[in-house]
Parts: structure tokens; C-alpha cells; sequence
């Protein structure tokens, strides 16, 4: 508003300089008003390729002034880069020549600035016309912001709500308004209106944090990850310091299947958390596992493991060295792991994985023998044993591990009873059991059609 007003009384003082030099001229000459001078947009970007890319969106799209507010660098960004009806002569000669050649509603090719470079959009009539309306509108729209925003401290929610979207129909650009109307909506228990609400906070100022935070929240809680995501991803961005932006970002990638990005999410976590939380390395953990992250599930396992160095440590560093390839390492972890709790399957089921992966076939049998005593309705047990047997040549006890496996699959999903199914299918086409082999396959299409 400060630079919009300066402009109008440089204006105003061309006008009376124009009179005075019209009151010289001869008499019944008379000089025509100059135009006045159209209203324009800038974004500033530090590079060419930013100001290309910004471009190509805009081709694409994307409005011009949401670009000023998601990528400029320069003046009034809050405003989508309107500067008003700003005079041609405050312009740099280029910027002016381009001004001067682009017609309303169109863009200035780029040009270089102290800052980076730029592109102006010349609006057109119309939208000059409603946001000098706007701007006139502007006093009453706070007001009604303002009275909008005491109902709603005060409880009234439907009072709060009808003001506050009048304040917004005179002034649709007001962030305050929509982020206080955003907070009555979810309040009101609308959380798809708080939403949408809040999204136009977040299109309107980028750089709103809090608005950022409580966009991610809400979009998490609607089970929209990935959407949760890119708003946690910008409140981030904007405190790299925030334990809680690293945090929830990395809840939301796990609960997206992004666990690589979890991994690195969770470690920011980490680093910024003040104390030691068992729960957070037990997370960090979980993700590098799954995204098959030796190095981070070591680092992960041994901090949880210091933190909890019971069973419960010995079988999450086990499992990580396995992953790393330290099968000799796991195989120790996993013995202290069965020492500490002879009757954990987890525990047995682990160390004959490390013996397998040492070699020691015999020895791993026997663990996963004792594993399935332990817990029988686990059908991973059976498929690991008869893997074993099957690599030792022992067809017939692979395909009586693999028949009890489908049993205890019986309860699981479709998905993996065919899977066992189909292993079984393979076994007995090796040992020569065609017959057996296509009952099987006809059962494995039956679970796939479910």
C-alpha cells in the first residue's frame, strides 16, 4: 500500500505540472492527457533457467502472480509482484523498452537485474480495474477480519465464519482471513472446507509456516500423504531447524511408501531432537529396513540398541548387519538375542538366517525348526525352511515344510496364500509331481481371480 500510494502522488504532481504548461500555450491549443501508464507484475529469479522454467509454468497454467509468490525474489511478492501503475520512468530503459512494446496481459521477454532477472506481466485492463477497486475495499475488509476473527476467539463459529468470507469477497488475496477462516472450519469439524482453506493460505504466502504445518496435519489425517508430504516438505525447507517439520515430514513419507526419503527425514529428527527418544531411533530403523539401508539401519540399530541393550537391541542390530552384509557380526547379536530369550521366535528365526548366510545350512535348519515349534501360524517360517531344504537337496521335507506353510497361510490374504501356493507348485514340478503341480497352479489362478 506504501509504494501504490507514493506512485499516486508522483502522479499527482505530472497532472499539475501538465496544466501549468498548458496554461502557456497559445490560446485554443489544446494538449491532450498522456496515457497513463498500465499496471504490471514482477518476478525476480536468481538465474535465466529459473526465469524460463517460471515461464514454461505459465504457458502451462499456472497464473502469474502465484509464480511471483511460490519463486520471486522481488518486490511485493506477498502481492504477486503488483506494483501498481508504476511510472514507465522508474524503470530501467530496457525494462521500459520491453514494457513499452507488450500488450496487456502479456509478458516481457527476460531481462537482467541487479538482483537476477526478471519478467513483467502487463495486466490487462480489467484486472488493473479490480485491484485498484480492491485496494479501495481494503479498510472494511480488515474490519470485518478483525470482527470475524474476535467472534471466533469468543466461540462463535458461525458469526466468525459469515464475516470473515465477506471480508474475503472484498478482498480475496487476504491471507489473515483465510487462515482464520481455515482454523472455524476445523473447529466446525469441516476438515474437507479447512483444507481448501488453508490451501489458499499456503498459494497465497508460500512461506507461511504455521499455515504449512497445519495443512500437512490436516491432509495426513485425511490419509493424503503424499499431499501432506509436499506440505511438510515446505515447512521444512522454511525452519530447517524445526524437529517437528523433520519429524512429521518423515511420518508422512513412511506413511506414503517413501521410505529412502523417510531415512533421511527421520535422521534430521535426530539431530535436532534434544534428548534421546527410543521411539524415534526405533522409526529411523523400521524405514532403513524397508528401504534396504544397511549403513542407516546399523547407525540406527546400535543407538536404539544403547538405549534398549536387552533382547530387543541384540535382535535390531542382528538384523541390520545382516542387511549390511556383516553376516559374521549378526550372528553374534543374534546369539546373545537367544541366550537372552530362548522362546523368541524372532530371535531363532534370525540366527539361522545369519548361519544360512554363512553357510552353515544345518545349523540354520535347526533355528528355523525351532522358530516354527515357537510360533506355528507364521507361514514366513515354513518358506525359509523349505528354501533350506530345497537347497540341500531335500525335496521331500521342502515340500512337507512348504504343504504346513499353506496350512498356516490358510488365514492370511489371497495375495500371499498364492504366493505359497505357487512356491509349492515349483517344488513339486521338480520332484516330478505333475499332477500335484497343476492342482496347485488351478488353486493359485482361484486365490488370484479373488
Amino acid at each position: 500500500m506504501g509504494r501504490m500510494a507514493a506512485c499516486r502522488r508522483r502522479m499527482g504532481v505530472a497532472w499539475l505540472c501538465a496544466l501549468i504548461v498548458a496554461a502557456l500555450l497559445p490560446t485554443g491549443e489544446v494538449r491532450a492527457e498522456p496515457p497513463r501508464p498500465p499496471g504490471i507484475r514482477i518476478l525476480v529469479v536468481k538465474t535465466e533457467a529459473e526465469a524460463r522454467d517460471a515461464i514454461a509454468a505459465y504457458n502451462a497454467g499456472t497464473p502469474f502472480d502465484q509464480l511471483v509468490r511460490e519463486r520471486s525474489i522481488g518486490p511485493e511478492r506477498e502481492r504477486g509482484g503488483f506494483l501498481g501503475r508504476l511510472n514507465p520512468a522508474s524503470l530501467s530503459p530496457q525494462a521500459r523498452a520491453l514494457v513499452a512494446k507488450t500488450a496487456r496481459g502479456r509478458l516481457t521477454p527476460i531481462f537482467r537485474t541487479e538482483n537476477g532477472f526478471a519478467v513483467i506481466q502487463v495486466v490487462t485492463s480489467a484486472e488493473e480495474q479490480e485491484l485498484e477497486a480492491r485496494e479501495k475495499r481494503e479498510p472494511e475488509a480488515r474490519e470485518l477480519l478483525q470482527r470475524g476473527s474476535q467472534l471466533g476467539q469468543a466461540g462463535d463459529l458461525e458469526g466468525a465464519q459469515s464475516l470473515l468470507r465477506q471480508a474475503i469477497q472484498l478482498n480475496p488475496d487476504l491471507v489473515d482471513a483465510h487462515f482464520n477462516l481455515a482454523i472455524v472450519h476445523r473447529r466446525q469439524g469441516n476438515l474437507e472446507a479447512a483444507i481448501a482453506a488453508m490451501r489458499r493460505v499456503t498459494q497465497l504466502y508460500p512461506d507461511d509456516f504455521e499455515a504449512q504445518m497445519h495443512l500437512g496435519a490436516w491432509l495426513f489425517e485425511r490419509g493424503r500423504y503424499p499431499e501432506a508430504s509436499e506440505a511438510y516438505e515446505r515447512a521444512a525447507t522454511l525452519q530447517m531447524g524445526s524437529r517437528e517439520a523433520w519429524l512429521k515430514l518423515a511420518q508422512a513419507y513412511e506413511a506414503a511408501g517413501k521410505a529412502k526419503a523417510a531415512v533421511g527425514a527421520y535422521r534430521q529428527a535426530i539431530t535436532l531432537q534434544a534428548g534421546n527418544d527410543p521411539a524415534l531411533y526405533e522409526a529411523w530403523l523400521r524405514v532403513a529396513l524397508q528401504a534396504k539401508d544397511g549403513p542407516a539401519a546399523v547407525a540406527a540399530s546400535r543407538r536404539f540398541q544403547a538405549l534398549r541393550p536387552g533382547h530387543e537391541g541384540f535382535l535390531a542390530l542382528g538384523e541390520a548387519l545382516l542387511l549390511n552384509g556383516e553376516a559374521e557380526a549378526a550372528l553374534q547379536e543374534y546369539q546373545k538375542a537367544v541366550a537372552l530369550s530362548p522362546s523368541s521366535a524372532a530371535a531363532h528365526s534370525g540366527l539361522g538366517a545369519a548361519y544360512a548366510r554363512v553357510g552353515q545350512s544345518e545349523a540354520a535348519v535347526e533355528h528355523f525348526l525351532r522358530a516354527v515349534q515357537l510360533e506355528p501360524q507364521n507361514p514366513a517360517h515354513y518358506r525359509t525352511l523349505a528354501r533350506l531344504y530345497e537347497g540341500q537337496g531335500r525335496l521331500d521335507l521342502a515340500i512337507v515344510a512348504l504343504r504346513d506353510g499353506a496350512s498356516a497361510a490358510a488365514a492370511s490374504s489371497p495375495k500371499l496364500q498364492a504366493e505359497v501356493s505357487e512356491e509349492l507348485a515349483a517344488l513339486y514340478e521338480r520332484a516330478g509331481m505333475s499332477r500335484e503341480a497343476a492342482l496347485e497352479r488351478l488353486r493359485v489362478q482361484s486365490l488370484r481371480s479373488r
